[in-house]
């Protein structure tokens, strides 16, 4: 070999290693995911279930998973599928209804297989992150049954609760229809007390008028009694009135009558002592007489015809005839 060729051939050697030292840094720094489809899983009653994993792993040691596989995808189909199914077979058989698995233990069925995975699913220099179980399928006749149970189940539910509906709708009309029944006899009751109380109210209305009116007419009957007693006691008083006056007048009457008489007596009485004292002053003085009686004469403006002689009788016939003139005019 010339020197030429040998060096050419140890830059490829050399080249070679350095892409190879590259892949495998490559190869070492990256996840790589797997999905599997596993069927003929039976849970502890026999029921078939399939189930669809996600394997998400990454290499540690590359040049020992060299040695041992040729790719990733103859890793997956020879290592990691057919241990999978193992893990998951084993696990499904711990689970003894597949109404569980179905329903209520579904969560804790899929945490199982993740764990089991998890725990023993990798190899040395291989390290397992994360386990997707993304889906489950049950057998198609226990899914419709179980759909059509799950129909059904809707379906009763939907009619208990609509029962539930009526039944509290009923009871709500019930309730109310009491209610109404209770407001309905509350207010019959409380229009027959209204009733009760307008009659009272009326009947006492009416008692009130008639002892209005009856008062009224004890008004009228006393005021008219008053009236009369009053017109009695008026012409009662007017009479007394009358009579008091009359009284008044007659006795008034005698009163004068008496007075005249007293005046009359005093007069006469007067009068008298006068023709007494005229009588002694005639009979003592002649004289005098005589000119007493020519001067009465004269204003009488009568003429007197005296007889002649001196008897005294005439002048005492004259001093009378002229005392009963005045008198008479008094």
């Amino acid at each position: 070999m010339k020197p030429q060729q040998f060096y050419y051939l140890l830059l490829l050697l050399f080249l070679a290693f350095i892409f190879s030292n590259c892949d495998n840094k490559k190869i070492a720094s990256q996840n790589f995911v797997h999905q599997n489809y596993l069927s003929d899983v039976r849970l502890g009653d026999g029921v078939p279930v399939q189930l669809t994993v996600s394997v998400r792993w990454e290499l540690e040691d590359v040049q020992k998973f060299n040695n041992q596989f040729i790719t990733m995808d103859s890793f997956n189909q020879v290592i990691l599928k057919p241990r999978s199914l193992e893990l998951v077979k084993n696990i499904s058989n711990e689970f003894s209804s597949v109404d569980s698995v179905f329903s209520s233990n579904r969560l804790l069925y899929i945490n199982s297989i993740k764990d089991e995975l998890l725990a023993k699913l990798g190899e040395p220099g291989i390290v397992i992150d994360e386990i997707i179980v993304s889906d489950i399928i049950f057998p198609t006749s226990y899914t419709k049954a179980m759909e059509e149970v799950g129909l059904q189940r809707k379906e009763i539910e939907r009619i208990r609760q609509m029962n539930v509906v009526e039944l509290e709708r009923a009871t709500a009309n019930k309730k109310k229809a009491e209610a109404d029944g209770q407001v309905q006899i509350a207010q019959a009751e409380a229009q027959g007390k209204l009733q009760k109380i307008q009659a009272e109210t009326e009947k006492e209305r009416r008692k009130i008028e008639l002892a209005k009116a009856e008062t009224s007419k004890q008004v009228q009957r006393m005021q008219a009694q008053a009236q009369a007693e009053k017109l009695k006691l008026i012409g009662k008083a007017e009479l007394e009135k009358k009579r008091d006056l009359k009284n008044l007048d007659v006795q008034k009457q005698r009163d004068l009558e008496q007075i005249q008489i007293d005046k009359q007596r005093q007069m006469d009485k007067v009068a008298f002592e006068q023709q007494v004292d005229l009588a002694k002053l005639c009979a003592d003085n002649p004289a005098f007489a005589t000119f007493l009686i020519n001067k009465e004469l004269a204003s009488k403006v009568e003429i007197a015809v005296l007889p002649s002689g001196s008897n005294p009788n005439i002048f005492q016939g004259l001093l009378n005839q002229n005392n009963q003139m005045k008198s008479i005019g008094n």
